[in-house]
């Protein structure tokens, strides 16, 4: 289904979060004992500090994102990778000034964090996330697509070439196949998961994109048994649908309190995880507790308690594939003037001051299912000029909730999304 528009301690060592979906618990199967797996890994090193500062930044930047997002989307099933949005945005802010500099870095928490410090910390990150689980697939792959003929500053090229490990080409937009060009490097950098971003030909006004894709690959540390899945009952908030939930119990992380209901699930060396969570009260509605409890404080302090001990879950198999046009979202979070025509300053880009963020487009798909997940997503900005309690615990995630992927030790979240109806 293609839905339309639509820290921490420091990595505490690096990555987020990721995901928000669906899930449902009941009961079934024997605890199975994975000895070592139960200790979470650590990365290689510990981050330096200007990587923490930037991690923290990406931290509230992701729950501010996905507030926003879920605010414009009502009841629908919502997937967003913001580390995705966050690398294609640090790219373009290389290239912007004055003003319209000052919004973007508002918009990502930026403020007290210079250019270099922040470039020299995203091609760490990138360094980092992709060899932090040698159990994980983890890929970050960034491009910038440009027309010919566009005049591009040299210094921008370099600094993103050199920071990002961007791919930077120049096509000619006006060729057909100039689309199947940029979509073909999409499909290769999401292991085919994605593979379409540009839709028929090239608008006439566009003269750059900038990318970044993302791809996850992880089997649970407890894989589900599939002769433990059935069909059972999952309430949307607006009625009630029939679906495959997938069942286990076992020595499991979680957290319930009178706001919440939470569980962690571990990826291969258990650097990574999906978190899943929900309102306590079957009364309260998941759009309420995103937009009044996902705080990056709440969250703090719910992962802070999270316990292990004996716990049945149930959890929805779903997939979902995600679209949505970012420029409304990012308006209203301080970057008005990247996108207004008249005022925007990206003047570091290209000496055409004409120059302005045309859209932003993010596409998503995720499949969770007994053996583990698989996720990709891919953030474009689209340059354009003017023409002119108990010991067992039971956890039900049989209604609507959030779901997050996520590398346990740093916070650094890799997808978010809320699940409202898994049969959609």
């Amino acid at each position: 289904m293609i839905l339309s528009q639509t820290n921490f301690d420091t990595m505490k060592e690096l990555l987020s979060y990721f995901l928000i979906a669906i899930v449902g618990i009941t009961g079934c199967s024997q605890v199975v004992d994975k000895g070592e797996s139960e200790s979470p890994k650590t990365l290689p090193r510990e981050l330096t500090a200007n990587e923490k500062q930037l991690a923290e930044a990406n931290h509230s930047f992701s729950y501010a994102l996905f507030r926003k997002t879920v605010s414009q989307q009502d009841s629908e099933n919502i997937f967003i990778s913001p580390l995705s949005v966050s690398m294609a945005l640090g790219m373009t802010l290389n290239g912007a000034a004055g003003e319209t500099k000052a919004g973007m870095k508002e918009a990502l928490g930026l403020q007290d964090m210079d250019l270099p410090a922040m470039n020299e910390s995203y091609a760490s990150f990138i360094e980092l996330l992709g060899s932090a689980d040698s159990k994980v697939n983890m890929k970050l792959a960034n491009s910038i697509w440009y027309k010919q003929g566009f005049s591009v500053q040299e210094s921008f090229r370099d600094t993103v070439k050199k920071f990002f490990d961007a791919r930077i080409d120049s096509l000619d937009f006006s060729d057909p196949s100039a689309g199947d060009t940029i979509n073909q490097w999409v499909s290769d950098n999401t292991e085919g998961l994605i593979e379409e971003l540009i839709q028929g030909s090239i608008p006439p006004n566009m003269v750059m994109y900038l990318i970044n894709a993302i791809y996850f690959e992880g089997d649970w540390n407890y894989q589900f048994d599939p002769d433990n899945t059935s069909e059972q009952e999952f309430a949307t908030g607006a009625g009630t649908v029939r679906t495959d939930m997938m069942s286990q119990k076992n020595n499991l992380a979680a957290y319930v309190s009178n706001e919440v209901k939470m569980l962690d699930l571990a990826y291969g060396d258990s650097l990574f995880s999906m978190t899943l969570m929900m309102p306590a009260s079957e009364d309260s509605s998941i759009d309420k507790f995103v937009q009044e409890k996902m705080t990056a404080e709440n969250l703090e302090y719910w992962r802070s308690r999270l316990t292990r001990d004996t716990t049945n879950i149930s959890l929805p198999k779903f997939e979902l594939e995600y679209e949505i046009k970012m420029n409304d979202v990012l308006k209203s979070m301080g970057m008005e003037q990247a996108f207004d025509e008249d005022a925007a300053d990206f003047s570091n880009i290209s000496s055409d001051r004409r120059l302005f963020i045309s859209e932003v487009k993010h596409k998503s798909f995720v499949e969770v299912n007994e053996e583990g997940t698989e996720a990709a997503a891919v953030t474009s900005v689209g340059m354009g000029i003017t023409s002119a309690g108990p010991k067992v615990r039971t956890i039900n995630f049989d209604r609507p909730f959030i779901f997050m992927i996520r590398e346990r030790t740093s916070g650094t979240i890799l997808f978010m999304g809320k699940m409202q109806d898994p049969t959609q």
